[in-house]
């Protein structure tokens, strides 16, 4: 049998990285190429760094959660931490006047177009939806510099309606917090909403799926597998015991898949 959405949605929350958009170089490729421009002592290379950014973002994450939400620290303090255990996980230790040199170096280069690379489907599916008078927003585990920088950045702001992200709400997917503040927001563009007429799209199976539909909100769950570019970095979150069968029936490959499947749905409601 065809799936069909049920309630009729009538708005879409997405995530951003790995849904929307993905950085167009590895992390530990750029962490590298910028400490050969700081011209740091013995400076680690990609190899090094792959695990050891992987490490260090885990452990920077589960230390100050929600990018330092309760701590109150700023997106570039948060980051700092992130880089500086990187490094310490490769076996260096620099001073500060050249650690201060390659930070910046690595935090300059998220902050320009190079960093990104948006989805193809992403735009088109938007569009779509936007035609079709769905409110759309996002809801994102990563920082407010995504929001507010990235996401106008490549020209995606112009088509959501809502921003929600854990650094501000104090909350990350896939705990349930984060997505009452998407159903508070999405209620303000549509009034007298339910949950239930929520559709969250992202790639993360704990996060994405499996949080929202906790929450109260229908999901689908993209799999991206397909493109290399796609990292899931918070891989250490953990799922409920849910049925493959059921994973596998709400499991599209991609955007224009989702677009079907909303189409279908609404001729099936229709009739």
């Amino acid at each position: 049998m065809a799936r069909v959405l049920w309630p009729a949605v009538k708005a879409l929350s997405l995530d951003v990285t790995g849904t929307l958009l993905v950085h167009r170089h590895p992390i530990h490729e750029t962490y590298a190429a910028c400490a050969l421009w700081a011209k740091l002592e013995n400076p680690p290379s990609a190899e090094e760094l792959k695990p050891a950014f992987k490490e260090a973002f885990r452990e920077t994450s589960k230390s100050y959660p929600c990018f330092g939400h309760e701590d109150n620290l700023s997106s570039r303090s948060w980051w700092a931490l992130v880089v500086k255990a990187a490094l310490r996980h490769c076996g260096r230790n620099y001073a500060d006047q050249d650690f201060d040199r390659f930070f910046r170096r690595v935090y300059q280069h998220y902050g320009t177009l190079d960093a990104y690379e948006e989805l193809s489907d992403a735009k088109p599916f938007l569009d779509w939806a936007r035609q079709q008078g769905l409110a759309i927003g996002v809801t994102t585990n990563s920082d407010t510099r995504t929001l507010d920088d990235v996401l106008p950045m490549l020209g995606f702001h112009d088509h959501l309606r809502w921003f929600v992200c854990g650094r501000e709400v104090g909350s990350e997917k896939p705990e349930p917090w984060i997505f009452v503040e998407t159903y508070r927001q999405a209620n303000f563009w549509v009034d007298g909403i339910k949950r239930e007429e929520i559709l969250h799209i992202g790639d993360s199976l704990a996060a994405d799926f499996c949080g929202a539909r906790a929450a109260g909100l229908q999901a689908v769950l993209l799999d991206r597998s397909d493109n290399q570019k796609v990292t899931q970095y918070q891989d250490w979150l953990e799922h409920p015991e849910i049925s493959q069968e059921d994973v596998k029936a709400w499991t599209l490959r991609d955007l224009g898949e989702v677009k079907d499947l909303l189409q279908r749905s609404i001729i099936q409601q229709l009739q």
